[in-house]
């Protein structure tokens, strides 16, 4: 329950996903819930001879009706970053993938393959830079012999043949799927890194690194060769190079909720391109085992279990968690059931999202480059179904805050299956039902949709409101919504 708003939100007909109560004035027995999404099949298979291990920093681009995937591998036996391989896959569909020759980079005396030459780092398209450079890759190099250690990012006119600069010449290592996208919202570069943030005890099995938990850093800028914001502290935390340990504001980090053994693994942020004002985080949660825990000798102390779980934002710098259950799990046995990275991005087909993960049947700890593993699987969202308000089978309400709005007809994305039903009334900002539009004239919404047309005793088109704010009053049984959007007939 909150206080009645009298500043009305011009919703005009952008869509709004109910990812938090941030439209409601009032909520009676609804809540919040992550809906997680159906897991499928493999989409990459370790099917070349370099593909003995298939690691987690992996991209997806959902390319003009081409879904294109940018994935790293690596040799069995090899650590270091020469070993590492940059391969590319595509599909129309965004389950059945291939790997096409490009004959690009020779490996053992042939070109025949799907490699691309350069470090395996994310990829994002620049709707904002010169052709030659619309597409671009930001990676870590900590091969001193490769150049500078640090970030660095590269460029290319097709998403094929890139070009680097070898580095940036920050001494900084940051261990994960660091990432950069235009933002258009705001016309900037955005980045999430790696931080390093103090518990005040140690979460971590690997000891050396001391009270220290992995966190989300965020960076914004106008220039990608900038260095604004890179002048680093002396870090306590420094393995194969200083960490970033507060030199740039944290936005993501686990609290006193979570267990105290456990911190973020990858950021996996995307601003979702179904409405202006979303941002999805499939991060990575990555839970410590205890020495006790640790029964292989073959590990490397630093060992745990990774899950994949889900936080949103409007603005990509507050985020919230509607609840804490885990987005994609890990399975009881078999190649699923160690650890899930989430991939970056993600692909629109008809009424389906598909997200991808690499899954591994081994833990962090285990000196896994000796063993083959690693698999990218793809999974499966309703459109804006990343979470829902949800009332219970006893039925609730929703109230929101005044509205303005364009359009002639309201429409939502709901599941209220067979036993439940949703019904909508209309009222002016004081809390009066509108005249036709009362929830007594409202015929019920069964069923599941994706895009449902309320109407008022079979009346579709909305009020002339002649720009006086008016407010929803949403009478849910055993029902979840996931949007509304107001749309021209």
């Amino acid at each position: 329950m909150t206080g009645h708003s009298s500043e009305p939100i011009d919703l005009g007909t952008r869509k709004h996903l109910f990812i938090d109560f941030s439209l409601i004035d009032q909520a009676d027995d609804v809540s919040l819930r992550v809906s997680p999404p159906t897991v499928g099949g493999v989409a990459v298979h370790r099917d070349r001879a370099w593909e003995h291990h298939i690691h987690f920093m992996n991209s997806v681009i959902d390319d003009n009706g081409l879904a294109r995937m940018w994935y790293a591998s690596s040799n069995m036996g090899a650590g270091n970053l020469h070993s590492y391989r940059w391969g590319y896959a595509e599909s129309l569909d965004g389950v059945h993938w291939t790997k096409p020759d490009l004959g690009l980079v020779e490996l053992n005396g042939v070109r025949s393959n799907n490699l691309l030459l350069g470090v395996p780092g994310s990829v994002f398209k620049d709707p904002t830079a010169p052709p030659e450079e619309r597409y671009k890759g930001y990676w870590l190099n900590w091969a001193p012999d490769l150049g500078p250690l640090g970030f660095g990012y590269s460029v290319s006119p097709d998403g094929l043949r890139f070009t680097w600069d070898g580095g940036n010449g920050v001494a900084l290592h940051g261990d994960s799927q660091n990432q950069v996208f235009w933002d258009e919202r705001i016309g900037r570069y955005v980045a999430y890194f790696r931080n390093w943030v103090p518990t005040g005890r140690d979460a971590r099995s690997l000891s050396a690194n001391g009270p220290w938990r992995r966190a989300v850093a965020r960076w914004e800028t106008d220039d990608l060769t900038s260095r604004d914001g890179w002048q680093l502290t002396d870090s306590p935390v420094d393995v194969r190079g200083p960490r970033l340990t507060g030199e740039l504001p944290t936005v993501l980090a686990l609290d006193e909720q979570d267990p105290p053994d456990m911190d973020i693994y990858t950021p996996s942020v995307v601003k979702y391109s179904g409405a202006d004002d979303v941002y999805i985080s499939t991060f990575s949660v990555y839970r410590h085992f205890t020495e006790a825990e640790i029964l292989d000798a073959q590990t490397r102390r630093n060992d745990g279990l990774m899950e994949i779980q889900l936080a949103v934002s409007r603005d990509g710098i507050t985020w919230e968690r509607p609840d804490r259950r885990p987005y994609v799990r890990i399975d009881p046995d078999g190649p699923r059931s160690r650890m899930l990275y989430s991939a970056l991005g993600l692909v629109i087909r008809d009424r389906s999202i598909y997200q991808y993960a690499t899954a591994y049947d081994q833990s962090h700890g285990l000196k896994r480059r000796n063993n083959p593993a690693g698999q990218v699987i793809w999974t499966r969202q309703r459109l804006d179904g990343f979470v829902s308000a949800e009332a219970a089978y006893a039925g609730g309400q929703l109230i929101t805050k005044p509205l303005l709005f364009s359009g002639t007809r309201l429409e939502l994305n709901v599941d209220a299956s067979a036993s439940g039903d949703v019904r909508i009334e209309l009222q002016d900002a004081e809390g009066r039902g509108i005249e036709g539009y009362t929830l007594e004239r409202c015929d019920r919404v069964l069923g599941n949709h994706i895009r449902h047309v309320v109407t008022w005793a079979g009346n579709e088109r909305l009020p002339a409101t002649k720009g006086q704010p008016v407010r929803l009053r949403i009478a849910m049984r055993g029902a979840r919504l996931y949007a509304l959007q107001f749309v021209a007939a």
